[in-house]
Parts: C-alpha cells; sequence; structure tokens
C-alpha cells in the first residue's frame, strides 16, 4: 500500500519547511522546525543541517534521535483566499541517521542528515475539507 496519495506528494514537494518532534531521555518532548526534501520517489522526508563550527555539539534533536529514532513530523499551511483553509500533513516514522551525503539538501548543508521513513500518515484540507476529520493511515 503507498502511504502518501498524489496530492500530498505534490503539497509536500512544494513546501520547505515542517516541524521535528523527538523526545529526549527525561521522555519530554521538543520541536523544531526544520527545512526538508521530501524524496517522492522513495516516499521519504530528508532533513539536513547548515555546518555550524561554533557550536562544537550536535544539534539537540539529533542526540535525542540517538536515544530514540521514533519522530513525527508535520508540514502546514494556511489560504485565507477566498476563504480560511488550514491544510496539511503529519507523518510519523521512525530515522535513520546519515554521516555523509547531505551536502546535497541544500547550499551550506553539512554532511549529517536525517531521513525519515513514514509508516503513519494523516493529512487535512489537501484533498478534503479542511474541517473535516483527518483519517490515519498506517503501512
Amino acid at each position: 500500500m503507498n502511504l502518501i496519495n498524489a496530492d500530498e506528494i505534490e503539497f509536500l514537494a512544494t513546501h520547505r519547511i515542517g516541524h521535528l518532534a523527538t523526545v529526549g531521555k527525561s521522555g519530554k518532548p521538543h520541536v523544531v522546525p526544520a527545512g526538508y526534501h521530501f524524496d517522492a520517489e522513495r516516499g521519504v522526508i530528508k532533513i539536513g543541517a547548515h555546518v555550524l563550527p561554533e557550536r562544537g555539539q550536535e544539534r539537540l534533536y539529533v542526540r535525542h534521535l540517538k536515544n530514540n529514532p521514533l519522530v513525527a513530523f508535520v508540514v502546514d499551511d494556511l489560504t485565507t483566499e477566498p476563504a480560511w483553509r488550514p491544510r496539511g500533513v503529519t507523518v510519523k516514522g521512525t530515522v535513520k541517521l546519515h554521516s555523509e551525503g547531505g551536502e546535497v539538501l541544500g547550499p551550506g548543508f553539512g554532511p549529517n542528515w536525517v531521513e525519515i521513513v513514514p509508516d503513519w500518515l494523516s493529512s487535512w484540507g489537501i484533498n478534503a475539507d479542511p474541517l473535516h476529520p483527518a483519517v490515519p493511515r498506517r503501512v
């Protein structure tokens, strides 16, 4: 079963920023905005990071992912003309951490990147009334 339909693929392919949710050892959730690339051929989300040499440590979300590879990622927007219309996609899944190749995701990006492999998806307002309850799908 293909988890992501054509309308959701188009939505994910035309946006660039989402919100990545991770959980640390303490059990507290952590959410950060993240630029991403949607690989429609493989159905995965790729997140890279700019090289920040002055920071001497890994990003918090990467440290979380090393302990718990489960994530949620939300991409959404809001159109207001002709009427208020929220729309978006939530994916949940497992990440794979990569230590090379992230440079191709954007200018200034370093070698490290995160690949989200979705196993759960829900969308709203993309191919249905935005006020209609979303119906989650699993792999």
